[in-house]
């Protein structure tokens, strides 16, 4: 069929398609003058970077240990890769949380400014002879529920965060240091 300029529709549409890709193509275009506020670069990680040991897989921990030193039942590993991994009850975002990372080439510095911006209290923190920090976080009704601990190693650190969402629960940051403990005798 033919709209009443006598192009075929299938013409028609496609222009106006195109031309409706036009914003879309521009906003993901680099445009190298360009000083937006609302676009802060930041650096990446650092070129030289001098890195510390190889943590295996979730830090070396596994689901069972997860489950024995948090006491919850029905964890489920959500997320797993060569940098970190998330365990869930159920393997749902509401409870629990309990996460491994490891930054490679990365500022420890800058991750202990962001917790010391939201948390209870962030103090120094030495396991098996290296440094980092203890973050605290508090539940105004259930008290110290959140505990995460990061530890440098060289230009890398690793970071266990063990959040609770209810009573009972054992000692948030007594869980985060045995398993960060861990994870450093695991590291190669």
């Amino acid at each position: 069929s033919k709209c009443a300029t006598g192009k075929p529709r299938s013409a028609k549409v496609l222009a106006v398609a195109a031309a409706a890709m036009i914003p879309v193509f521009a906003a993901c275009s680099s445009d190298s003058g360009s000083t937006s506020p609302s676009a802060p670069s930041s650096p990446g990680p650092a070129q030289n970077a001098s890195h510390g040991p190889m943590f295996p897989e979730c830090g070396g921990i596994t689901d069972q240990t997860i489950a024995e030193q948090t006491r919850v039942t029905g964890l489920v590993n959500t997320a797993r890769n060569s940098v970190g991994c998330q365990w869930l009850q159920g393997g749902g975002i509401l409870g629990p949380h309990f996460s491994f990372t490891w930054y490679r080439g990365s500022p420890i510095g800058r991750e202990r400014k962001t917790e010391e911006l939201s948390r209870a209290s962030v103090e120094d923190l030495n396991i098996e002879g290296h440094s980092g920090f203890i973050a605290i976080g508090e539940d105004p009704t259930i008290g110290n529920n959140l505990c995460e601990v990061g530890i440098q190693f060289q230009d890398d650190f690793i970071e266990w965060s063990i959040s609770f969402s209810e009573q009972p629960f054992p000692d948030p940051c007594d869980v985060a240091k045995e398993l960060t403990r861990q994870s450093i005798v695991n590291a190669k």
